[in-house]
């Protein structure tokens, strides 16, 4: 926060606190971790085409449920991989019904990004519609959640997203090499959820 000249007057100093809005990353207070030895091999298992097809087809379910069992703390994703993975709770495009997906979220700027990668497939996976559709949203994170605004990342904004996410998990790489079109990113900011 910003902390403005203190008023001075016989009686009493005032200081006057002017709040500044906090950012979604600062909110979450989700910060990437640097993966130990183990979990580096998961992750380049997971960048290699036989982890692509075994982790989309087991990881979601897994995520979500580890995610269920320790009560927000934790997902398979953040503990085997070191991934910022975080629930996105969307409202689907077709069903208008409340989906939950499991996703890896970067930090950018004070907000936080979701590369719609689908492992490297040739189409954005349905969270990326939904958002399209309704971008108001909500993540859960830590045993908290947040309301909040999604909106396409420009290609500038794509380029400096992913520069970001190969740091946390080299596999966007290969994605985005394997990927038939060019991969959505979503900024999330702070805002009146679902």
């Amino acid at each position: 926060c910003n902390l403005m000249r203190p008023s001075k007057s016989r009686r009493a100093i005032t200081l006057t606190v002017q709040e500044e809005p906090m950012g979604l990353q600062t909110e979450t207070n989700l910060k990437p971790v640097t993966p130990n030895a183990a979990q580096r091999l998961m992750q380049r298992m997971g960048a290699t085409s036989l982890g692509t097809r075994l982790f989309s087809a087991v990881l979601g379910p897994l995520d979500r449920a580890g995610h269920k069992l320790t009560g927000g703390r934790t997902t398979i994703g953040r503990s085997l991989g070191a991934l910022p993975v975080v629930m996105l709770v969307t409202i689907g495009a077709r069903t208008g019904q409340q989906r939950t997906t499991p996703i890896n979220a970067i930090p950018y700027n004070d907000d936080l990004a979701l590369v719609a990668s689908n492992y490297g497939r040739g189409s954005a996976p349905g969270w990326a519609h939904n958002l399209r559709a309704t971008p108001h949203a909500v993540v859960s994170y830590r045993e908290r959640d947040f309301s909040v605004i999604a909106r396409e990342a420009d290609s500038h904004e794509a380029e400096e997203v992913f520069v970001a996410a190969y740091r946390i998990y080299p596999g966007y790489a290969r994605y985005r090499e394997k990927a038939e079109n060019e991969i959505p990113v979503f900024i999330l900011s702070s805002g009146d959820g679902t």
